[in-house]
């Protein structure tokens, strides 16, 4: 995983340096900052536990992004997001419900057209990392910490998740835009030590109205 970040960073790298006008000179370098709101819907994709069920549930993601455009097309966006996540997940018949708070940061790499004037089309994919302040899990009248140590001197599930992710979206010249977003997380967030042979693998689907806030 470590690999594969260091291979992310040095292509956004690449992109900074290498990224130019038509006429082969420097770009003035534009920055948007801004604040976004989306519905967050989590699932767990699953390997080990045939019986375990998942759905899409919604949450909700309040945050700030910047972009940073080297030219008209080509930028990167760095977000601030906290996100206040829940789904279904238990058996097929007894569902339990998941639900976690964490700080995530994306790095998207960013794309847009103009279109009809002052409009953009943008399209962004890169790494992302979470870094998960508290989740819980119920089922009936149970409920686990999964955070808290309960045995040997890990957690139930690891408190950072690192993957991959894509978003597509519409801005307004006015400023307003809307946007969904898909991320997954690129390895198993049960400890070792807790996952008896069972795999999850965290993704959301999100559906995102943003405010640019200004520019320069």
């Amino acid at each position: 995983m470590k690999k594969i970040l260091t291979i992310c960073i040095g292509f956004l790298i690449a992109v900074i340096a290498n990224a130019q006008t038509p006429d082969g000179s420097k770009p003035e370098i534009i920055l948007e900052g801004g604040v976004k709101a989306d519905a967050t819907f989590l699932n767990f994709q699953k390997a080990g536990a045939p019986r375990a069920v998942s759905t899409f549930t919604p949450g909700f993601t309040p945050g700030g992004f910047m972009n940073i455009w080297f030219n008209d097309w080509i930028g990167i966006r760095p977000e601030l997001n906290l996100n206040f996540k829940q789904t279904v997940l238990g058996w097929s018949d007894n569902g339990g419900q998941f639900r976690s708070f964490g700080v995530e940061i994306p790095i998207y790499v960013m794309g847009r057209i103009k279109v009809f004037g002052t409009h953009h089309l943008f399209l962004g994919i890169g790494p992302y990392t979470e870094f998960i302040c508290h989740a819980k899990w119920s089922i009936g009248d149970r409920k686990v910490d999964l955070l808290e140590i309960h045995s040997g001197d890990e957690p139930m599930i690891q408190d950072t998740q690192s993957g991959f992710g894509a978003i597509l979206g519409y801005e307004f010249g006015v400023g307003i835009s809307v946007d969904i977003s898909y991320k997954i997380c690129c390895y198993n967030i049960l400890q070792p030590n807790t996952s008896q042979g069972v795999s999850l693998y965290p993704q959301t689907i999100s559906l995102g109205l943003a405010y640019k806030l200004g520019k320069k």
